[in-house]
């Protein structure tokens, strides 16, 4: 291994085989000659654009093409720069917030992506289509200083799958360790084309072209661009790893599956499908704190038989220079390089002396009723039903007061199992109160780039049997019950607020000496502000949970919410207060206007917000 930063054992492949395939791509192939020599161009200006960076510059990466990201991460590198990347399709408000927490002095993009980027700070900007002909125009050659400028390689995002995505930092030596732990277990070669599916926003991504690139193989972006024979080891999450292993492609030699623990069954039957002789599949298991290091796991570990293999999920044993440890059950990783252990927040358990098995996220644990519900459990005891390909037990967001659902995805059949089935399949297995209430079946989990299911993208549940209409003239006791509970906070409100007015505002509502009609159009309009009021405290109540079913930020809906009841509620004591107020009371007019008018306003900006802002879009598979 040559030098102290991950592009100088690229270089070192440049210089071995310089008219090897390093990269199939859907817009091109190119060599690591080509690879190299497109990478040092772009350096080049980077330093002409950006100046020589610090300790900490970073480069922000945000581009639609794969080769793109890639071209831009190596010239980072070798230019001294850190970087970053931020998928394009990102909600505006989430990518200005992760390029803030970035600090990136430098983003490399192209033109249509400029004003999802503009957040007002001075940056200064690539364009790779804008900038192209000055990009040509740079030298070949590698630039000077072999990026030593800065001892930062990367700074990468965690999955998001449990909160906020956070800013991961790590260092060229962390990579380098990682790449040499890697090398162990995988055994690429200059013969080895390895598929990587995750986006080039995700910590697979950036490992996947460093096994690739510094083993001397081809780094297949593609699956479409690449023939049969030029994919030999494929790292994919659990879905694109059972369809590519059912078209039994003849060449690959080892499965790497990621996005998530595979269960050992689908492992099992993943390894009987691949027909090269002595192929291989894993299970690997890393966060982005550990640049994806962390454990690795195949069916070879296991001392013995296991009785039921569609209920485990095993991560195995760490990666060299990587080490595993249970405390309180929760699972902390050391990084490849040494350094403090992280939590992953994830739970394990080991038997004696063999693997590690996974065991769920402390995040999807939900409460009901006063208690923590294991949802691992429940899912795992649902795998094996004959009617479920996938399963995700979650709690019902508030909804139905505090029951659990299963989204399902059906298997071969094609009809996914009602409650009852889930029920009697259960029985015995979870405590009862543990046991989904409802079944939603949908045609696949959703997941980000990386492959991880997002539970947050989760569709919401339907609602509740409870509150719907029978189709029999009638409501179920507990819909009764429910719809009573909606009508009565509106009439109590309607009623306190008309019996309270001339309590509180003595003679707001006098129309004596008012000629008719106005008389009885002025009555009408105390009358509707009456009911705007009791509409108002109505929604209060009732409101929130139709409109979070409707998307979107939780905390721009609650706003919303609350802005709606303001503009409903405030009527009554404004027009009230204003009625009795003097035309030349300026400071009681002054208070109206700011206590009444101005909030009006505001709140109707708010719900205008909420309006245009609409439900975000569906992330991609993590």
């Amino acid at each position: 291994m040559t030098g102290g930063f991950i592009h100088q054992l690229f270089e070192d492949q440049v210089r071995q085989a310089p008219d090897q395939a390093a990269v199939i791509a859907e817009s091109a192939r190119l060599s690591y000659r080509e690879l190299d020599g497109s990478a040092n161009r772009l350096a080049a200006y980077l330093v002409a654009r950006g100046g020589a960076p610090g300790a900490g510059s970073t480069v922000a990466i945000c581009t639609e093409q794969p080769l793109d990201a890639l071209v831009a991460m190596v010239a980072a590198l070798k230019a001294g720069y850190a970087y970053t990347v931020v998928a394009p399709g990102t909600p505006r408000e989430e990518m200005r917030r992760l390029l803030g927490l970035t600090r990136a002095e430098v983003v490399i993009t192209r033109r249509r992506l400029l004003a999802r980027i503009d957040d007002g700070r001075r940056r200064t900007e690539i364009c790779l289509d804008g900038d192209e002909e000055a990009i040509a125009a740079q030298s070949d050659a590698a630039p000077q200083g072999g990026g030593a400028g800065n001892g930062r390689a990367t700074l990468l995002f965690t999955a998001g799958t449990t909160g906020e995505r956070r800013p991961v930092v790590s260092g060229h030596g962390r990579w380098l360790a990682a790449y040499t732990a890697w090398a162990e277990v995988y055994a690429l070669t200059a013969r080895d084309g390895l598929l990587v599916t995750a986006g080039p926003e995700t910590t697979e991504f950036t490992g996947g072209w460093i096994r690739a690139l510094c083993s001397g193989g081809t780094l297949v972006l593609s699956e479409r661009a690449a023939g049969p024979e030029d994919i030999t080891v494929a790292e994919v999450d659990p879905a694109t790893a059972a369809r590519l292993a059912e078209r039994e492609p003849p060449a690959l030699r080892l499965l790497a599956v990621g996005g998530g623990p595979l269960r050992l069954d689908e492992q099992l039957r993943l390894a009987g499908l691949l027909p090269a002789p002595g192929a291989r599949v894993l299970s690997v298991y890393g966060p982005a704190e550990v640049v994806g290091c962390g454990t690795w796991f195949e069916a070879e570990q296991l001392p013995g038989p296991v009785e039921h293999p569609e209920r485990a999920a095993y991560l195995g044993r760490p990666f060299p220079g990587c080490a595993a440890e249970l405390r309180k059950g929760g699972l902390w990783l050391t990084p490849p390089d040494g350094g403090d252990a992280v939590p992953t927040g994830d739970m394990g358990r080991r038997h004696g002396e063999g693997p590690l098995e996974f065991r769920g996220r402390t995040a999807d644990r939900v409460e009901i009723g006063g208690r923590t519900v294991d949802t691992y459990r429940v899912e795992s005891a649902l795998t094996g039903h004959p009617d479920i390909r996938e399963v995700v037990v979650t709690g019902d967001r508030g909804r139905t007061g505090g029951a659990l659902i299963a989204y399902v995805v059906a298997g071969p059949g094609g009809a996914a199992p009602d409650a009852s089935s889930l029920r009697a399949r259960l029985t015995g297995l979870v405590p009862a109160a543990d046991i989904p209430r409802t079944v939603v079946p949908i045609a696949s989990l959703p997941r980000n780039t990386a492959g991880r299911v997002d539970r947050a993208a989760l569709p919401l549940p339907p609602v509740p049997e409870a509150v719907r209409h029978t189709g029999k003239g009638g409501f179920t006791a507990e819909g009764r019950s429910a719809a009573v509970g909606g009508c009565a906070v509106p009439f109590a409100a309607g009623v306190l607020a008309a019996s309270l007015t001339g309590t509180l505002w003595p003679g707001s509502t006098d129309l004596t000496g008012v000629p008719s009609p106005w008389s009885g159009l002025f009555g009408l309009l105390y009358v509707v502000e009456v009911l705007a009021f009791a509409a108002g405290a109505g929604f209060l109540v009732a409101g929130r949970k139709p409109m979070l079913r409707r998307g979107g930020r939780r905390g721009l809906t609650t706003a919303a919410h609350l802005a709606i009841v303001w503009l409903l509620v405030a009527w009554w004591p404004q027009d009230n207060l204003y009625r009795l107020a003097a035309k030349q009371d300026w400071p009681r007019q002054a208070a109206l206007v700011y206590t009444f008018n101005v909030p009006l306003m505001i709140a109707a900006g708010i719900v205008v917000a909420w309006a245009v802002t609409g439900p975000p879009p569906a992330r991609r598979g993590d």
